[in-house]
């Protein structure tokens, strides 16, 4: 597949180069320095222009920041770039897990029965999320993170490394966990909680 990277980040060069993707290069407002040989197009302003160049390419859009990730998913979509999930080789994800749009997910990722993942989420390298959770559009889910059974989490949130969310809880949109966080209780108002366990700043 060609696709053409949203921001420049060296682990999503490298996982797509493990699942043999085509990558045409990045568009990035502020990087110009080049990857691996994967040359920097030009910043979102020369989207239309790059499109043209490569009408058939799909958009991966790499930002950690759920709200970043959120603006550029409806600025590429504005103009007709074609958006496409990308789930590394090495992930285990059940058959019974529902996937939508643009969803990226490392290697060593694993996600059990019955959850879904929501537009736009991104889920780094050997995260855990077990079975009946619903992640919310654009949430990120940091590395080693561990989501527990029947855990609704809402849209545009970050769930920091090595953090633990027990089972049964929600969370509302817009809450950041830190790193190391044992969230014991529902989240219902949006904030950064972090400790053991998880109290808002």
């Amino acid at each position: 597949m060609d696709v053409v990277l949203i921001g420049g980040f060296q682990e999503v060069f490298e996982a797509l180069e493990e699942n043999s993707y085509s990558i045409k290069g990045y568009i990035d407002s502020k990087t110009k320095k080049v990857y691996n040989n994967f040359n920097w197009l030009g910043t979102d302003i020369d989207a239309v222009t790059i499109k043209k160049k490569y009408p058939n390419t799909q958009i991966i859009i790499t930002p950690d920041n759920p709200s970043v990730r959120s603006k550029l998913y409806t600025y590429y979509k504005s103009i007709n770039f074609n958006i496409c999930r990308f789930i590394h080789i090495d992930a285990k994800i059940s058959a019974s897990v529902e996937i939508n749009e643009g969803v990226f997910i490392q290697k060593m990722v694993n996600i059990s029965s019955n959850s879904v993942i929501g537009k736009m989420v991104k889920i780094n390298i050997s995260a855990n999320i077990m079975h009946d959770c619903l992640i919310g559009d654009f949430t990120t889910i940091a590395p080693n993170a561990v989501i527990l059974g029947n855990v609704n989490i809402g849209s545009r949130c970050y769930i920091g490394a090595n953090s633990t969310i027990l089972p049964n809880l929600q969370i509302t949109n817009d809450v950041i966990i830190g790193a190391g966080s044992v969230v014991t209780k529902s989240i219902m108002k949006k904030g950064t909680y972090v400790g053991i366990p998880a109290k808002k700043l």
